[in-house]
């Protein structure tokens, strides 16, 4: 990389975006204006509607033939009036009336019997001056109610204390800094990220997308700069701007909240209220790799749209998704855990919340940094291979066309990444509007129509219809002996390996017992024939899920991606297909294997073979008929292993990585040069 080029494209690309209103409204407008307008104008409209509240009076109504009584208790009670009204119910409904109380009972009579008298309290809940009135019966009936109890003890001779076993007194620990630093933890991770990606959003669609629009990136990849450094000038742009943004923001919020922090009356607290500088620096810190990762991300995304306005429509949902990874921060219960320090972008939201209530150590400040540096490397490795693709940056093929005619679609040997997508995406939104009700409704019966009707028939339709080669799209070719041998093998290995990954994911993630109930009635696991459901457990998954997963979308991304992002990238989408969480991991590993096999022979056989294995084992293990045919110390083995969840020995383990590694050997010394180049 030349550094003098990469700063005269970066000089260039910066001047050219600051002249750009849209960048500076984007940048510095919307955080030195929109925090103070949204804490200081919300917080003094809230504060004007809660003392509107509190100041006005409440009318009630009392209803019942001895409301005499009831109504001289609520009108001891300040800023309580009792309305006469000869349709209670209709003026609460139109707001006339706050609550309407009434007596079930005589009160006198109920009263001197030693008995209790029934009040009820008809009050509208969406109404904060019903509540506020609410309120208000309560603590003059509160009040009334321990005149009586004192009363009512002293006439039989019993002290006070005798009804009132304990007193409790709840006492508040936490410092005014923890308190304030806990709800700012809540807030602004997510508030800053999102800021990043909009700080990103238009200088990434601008310098990649704009150029294509505007033609001049023809002009520059004729120059003689290699794609490299036209690829570091343009990202130190974005991230430059983007880091901009985020400094901006926190400079903003942090001003914001100190201004109305100051405007509090009780300045005790308030001066307990402070961020200390090692969390400004450690935040600052973490904003430059979580900057890369976010810029990389969409400047890779951005680069494959032909216009600014395609460009917006495919960066939208990615800004969108950044919201639930950064919104963890505000679910309770959610730490920074060894395994969320690894999460992308939510680590970073959860490191903030910590950071500003004080309680830190060094080790997970490390691992945040270290983990979101590898992620920031990949996404930049990713996006400097696909501006290295001049058929990338310099397209104007889009994938799905606007027109419905099927005969005005030009032909293709694969689909393309748009049309991947677009494939996966509708096999999902079905899996989640019918599958999961037809599953639940049907059991086995539902996982059938899941498999054939959301996900086969749908994926072959679609690619008929875009008049996509099916042969080549499904990778419908015979490998060699050794490539069928070589997939089975590795199925066998990964069978155990999988097996043993369940039993810490247990420990780490347990899988609920209700699930676990609910996955064997649908399953039907311990009732149906072992035939019936390895027909419908694992052969139909290893031909369906295998077309629309190791068919279609690899096909289509496979020439797009390195062949490292290509297998995890279809494996994530395997995992995530089966949406469950407690299932994204193993299923999703599952599929970066089965990905790997197809992809290494160029034939998606060996992939439904080893997929059909897989599955029949998972079956096979789990079902009552089997477990009962087994030779005793086969099951208490594996009963030891699996459910009494003590894991594999590690002769067990090192047999099946040894068989594994076999099946990869086989894949790899019979992979044909002309397949490997054409995967390549």
């Amino acid at each position: 990389m030349n550094l003098r080029i990469v700063i005269i494209i970066f000089r260039k690309e910066i001047l050219d975006m600051l002249r750009d209103k849209r960048t500076l409204i984007a940048m510095l407008g919307l955080p030195l204006i929109l925090y103070p307008a949204l804490f200081i104008v919300g917080a003094q409209l809230a504060l004007m509607q809660q003392n509107k509240v509190a100041d006005a009076r409440s009318l009630v109504a009392v209803a019942g033939a001895h409301k005499d009584i009831l109504e001289g208790w609520l009108l001891k009670t300040p800023k309580m009036g009792v309305a006469i009204s000869d349709d209670p119910e209709l003026d609460l409904a139109e707001g006339r009336l706050q609550a309407i109380v009434s007596l079930e009972s005589d009160p006198a009579q109920t009263l001197e019997l030693g008995k209790t008298a029934n009040i009820l309290i008809r009050y509208d809940a969406t109404d904060t001056s019903s509540q506020e009135a609410v309120k208000r019966i309560m603590e003059a009936l509160d009040a009334r109610e321990k005149e009586m109890l004192k009363s009512r003890l002293e006439i039989i001779g019993i002290p006070g204390d005798f009804v009132n076993p304990y007193d409790v007194e709840r006492r508040n620990v936490a410092s005014g800094a923890k308190y304030t630093g806990t709800v700012l933890g809540m807030l602004m991770p997510l508030i800053m990220i999102v800021m990043l990606g909009v700080g990103a959003f238009y200088p990434a669609i601008n310098l990649t997308a704009g150029e294509k629009e505007r033609g001049t990136f023809e002009t520059l990849l004729s120059t003689p700069i290699s794609s490299f450094d036209i690829l570091g000038g343009k990202f130190l742009a974005v991230f430059v701007l983007a880091m901009l943004t985020g400094l901006t923001n926190l400079a903003s919020m942090v001003g914001t909240f100190a201004f109305q922090l100051s405007q509090m009356q009780d300045s005790a607290s308030v001066s307990e209220i402070h961020i200390p500088a090692y969390s400004v620096l450690v935040i600052v810190l973490a904003l430059i790799p979580l900057a890369f990762f976010i810029s990389a991300i969409m400047m890779s995304i951005a680069v494959y749209a032909k216009s600014f306005q395609e460009a917006q429509s495919l960066l939208t949902p990615f800004l969108l998704i950044l919201l639930f990874p950064a919104a963890l921060a505000a679910i309770p219960g959610f730490h920074l855990s060894v395994t969320m320090q690894l999460v992308p972008i939510a680590n970073f939201a959860l490191l903030f919340k910590d950071l500003v209530t004080q309680k830190v150590s060094a080790q997970p400040i490390v691992m945040v940094l270290l983990s979101t540096t590898v992620y920031a490397s990949l996404a930049l490795y990713m996006a400097a291979r696909i501006f290295r693709r001049e058929d990338v940056v310099l397209s104007h093929d889009h994938g799905l066309s606007l027109t419905l005619r099927r005969s005005q679609f030009v032909k293709r040997d694969v689909p393309t990444p748009g049309t991947a997508l677009f494939i996966f995406t509708l096999c999902l939104l079905l899996l989640f509007y019918a599958g999961t009700y037809v599953q639940g409704k049907y059991a086995l019966w539902g996982i059938v129509i899941t498999q054939y009707g959301i996900f086969l028939l749908p994926t072959l339709f679609v690619l008929w219809y875009l008049r996509v080669n099916l042969r080549n799209a499904l990778s419908l070719r015979l490998p060699s002996g050794s490539g069928f041998l070589g997939g089975l093998v590795i199925a066998a290995g990964w069978a155990v390996m999988s097996l043993q990954l369940s039993v810490w994911q247990q420990r780490i993630l347990p899988f609920p017992e209700e699930l676990a109930k609910e996955m064997e009635r649908l399953t039907g696991l311990g009732d149906q024939p072992v035939w019936v459901l390895l027909l419908v457990l694992a052969l139909s998954p290893a031909i369906c899920e295998e077309i629309l997963f190791r068919g279609a979308v690899l096909s289509g991304l496979r020439k797009y991606l390195p062949w490292w992002a290509l297998l995890f990238g279809v494996g994530l989408a395997f995992g995530i297909a089966h949406i469950s969480i407690h299932r994204m991991f193993l299923t999703g590993m599952s599929g970066v294997v089965l990905t790997y096999i197809v992809w290494r022979t160029g034939s998606i056989y060996p992939g439904m073979l080893a997929h059909f294995a897989i599955n029949s084992t998972a079956v096979l293990l789990q079902n009552k008929q089997v477990e009962a045919r087994m030779p005793e110390e086969l099951q208490s083995f594996l009963d030891a292993a699996l459910k009494q969840e003590q894991g594999f020995p590690w002769w067990v383990l090192a047999g099946a990585a040894i068989v594994f590694a076999s099946g990869v050997l086989l894949v790899e010394t019979s992979q044909r040069k002309a397949t490997s180049a054409n995967m390549k």
